[in-house]
């Protein structure tokens, strides 16, 4: 009889799943190149060797903290089964509403698109085809809302993608450095209402 893995297996999970959470808030504070190997194991209590055997190499390990935390907000920006061009700011707002409560991830992704503009940054690909993906989605959601009728005169889907875009990432670095007095959901709202004639329950701000 073969002895079950599940327990090892189980162990390697669970153990992978504290590097990358302890890694996502170094690079967060930090920025990659100052976010040592040393403090994300401090944190999890264990050696810096012991993060190479689960993870081949810091890069490695970057690369991983970033798509697990895309993968984790695939549920906050997640469609309903339901929904239509309409329901396209809404649900740009939920989203917006659901970061704010994860600061350290929006630090993350702030922080690091920006290092990493630079070639040799070890995520400057990763960023480049996000960004890339995020534009063509934004604009996608967009085109839907003009070939509905939603969007007002003289505004097209493409510049409605990249400004919105390019505000919501401004508000979140500008959030970074003082919470309490930017307003990201609300901004972006009153953004979406500028550009849409989508009417925006006020419960959306909230």
């Amino acid at each position: 009889m073969t002895p079950s893995k599940r327990g090892p297996y189980a162990k390697t999970a669970a153990r992978q799943r504290e590097i990358l959470d302890a890694a996502g808030e170094v690079f967060a504070t930090h920025g990659y190149r100052a976010g040592s190997l040393k403090e994300i194991a401090d944190r999890v209590g264990i050696d810096a060797s012991t993060i190479l055997h689960h993870f081949a190499n810091k890069s490695v390990l970057l690369q991983r903290v970033l798509e697990d935390r895309d993968t984790r907000s695939l549920g906050d920006a997640a469609p309903d089964a339901a929904a239509g061009p309409a329901d396209t700011p809404a649900a740009f707002l939920r989203l917006a509403r659901a970061n704010e409560k994860i600061p350290g991830i929006v630090e993350l992704y702030t922080l690091l698109s920006a290092e990493s503009a630079t070639p040799e940054h070890p995520s400057n690909e990763y960023f480049f085809l996000r960004y890339a993906r995020v534009r063509a989605e934004f604009t996608g959601a967009f085109r839907e809302m003009a070939d509905a009728g939603l969007l007002r005169p003289g505004v097209d889907a493409e510049f409605a993608a990249v400004s919105t875009l390019a505000l919501w990432d401004g508000l979140q670095v500008q959030w970074m450095h003082d919470p309490d007095a930017t307003d990201i959901v609300g901004t972006l709202r009153r953004q979406l209402e500028l550009l849409t004639t989508v009417e925006l329950d006020e419960r959306e701000t909230r």
